[in-house]
């Protein structure tokens, strides 16, 4: 009314609306900082939910990928432990390695595959790449594999590139090459051989590779480092290879003229 009958009190509105504004401005600045910070904190609790959403999606991805790179090695392994068979290693039998032992710096791995698989006490166990070792013990569901750096393999074998004959030592977590004579030709990368002379390991199994060879001041024998061919401790997949037959009286005369033997199991 005081609006409609007067026009000064308009005015006075007017001026008192300018006179007022500081104030204004002044209480609004406490919701206006309210609402900045609330804003900010849920920014802040938003990003920081996402980080750890993010680092837990890495952590997983990355797990996955380590799996994947895993099973693509495994399934490489049987891969090429088909193909061996089917190049001639006649084996009833692949195993998984389930256990290092006791003991993880032995000599010694578990397989998951005993005398119900027909594993028995002697046969030879390969992986993709050579020779692992002996059985040493077999139960029903499981073996024992004594690893060919064990102090109790030894293990006839033969130069692949000149054929000569030897015998190669396990021991103290290494293969040893004892009586090489110096007067054969031996040279850093050679790859010994089984050489079939038992009836333990077949021929033509990869045991070693020749990494340095030198001569024994006093002794007419090489001193030489060797590197096993087989992965002893990493192979996942193994086939185990059955023994020959027995030889049969008649053939015991021959036999007795090949000295290299492997040594019987513990």
């Amino acid at each position: 009314m005081l609006d409609h009958h007067y026009s000064g009190v308009g005015k006075g509105k007017k001026y008192a609306a300018i006179l007022l504004y500081p104030m204004q401005w002044i209480s609004n600045k406490p919701v206006q900082l309210y609402d900045y910070v609330n804003n900010l904190f849920q920014s802040q609790d938003y990003l920081l939910k996402e980080n750890q959403r993010l680092t837990a999606d890495n952590a997983r991805l990355k797990m996955q990928e380590r799996q994947v790179i895993l099973q693509t090695r495994e399934l490489a392994e049987l891969k090429n432990l088909a193909q061996l068979q089917q190049l001639g290693l006649k084996s009833n039998t692949t195993a998984e390695v389930v256990s290092a032992g006791d003991d993880p710096m032995s000599d010694h791995v578990v397989i998951n595959k005993g005398t119900q698989d027909n594993v028995v006490l002697g046969d030879a166990v390969v992986d993709e790449s050579g020779l692992i070792g002996q059985i040493t013990e077999a139960q029903h569901l499981n073996a024992k594999v004594s690893l060919i750096t064990d102090n109790n393999i030894v293990i006839p074998v033969m130069v692949e590139r000149t054929g000569v004959r030897t015998l190669v030592y396990g021991g103290g977590g290494m293969l040893s090459l004892r009586y090489f004579p110096t007067d054969a030709d031996l040279q850093p990368d050679d790859v010994l051989l089984t050489s079939g002379l038992d009836s333990v390991y077949p021929v033509g199994i990869p045991v070693a590779r020749v990494v340095q060879t030198s001569r024994n001041a006093g002794t007419p024998y090489y001193k030489v480092i060797l590197q096993p061919s087989a992965a002893l401790r990493s192979s996942k997949y193994v086939l185990v290879l059955p023994q020959k037959a027995p030889m049969q009286p008649e053939n015991m005369a021959a036999s007795d003229a090949a000295p290299l033997t492997a040594s019987s199991p513990n």
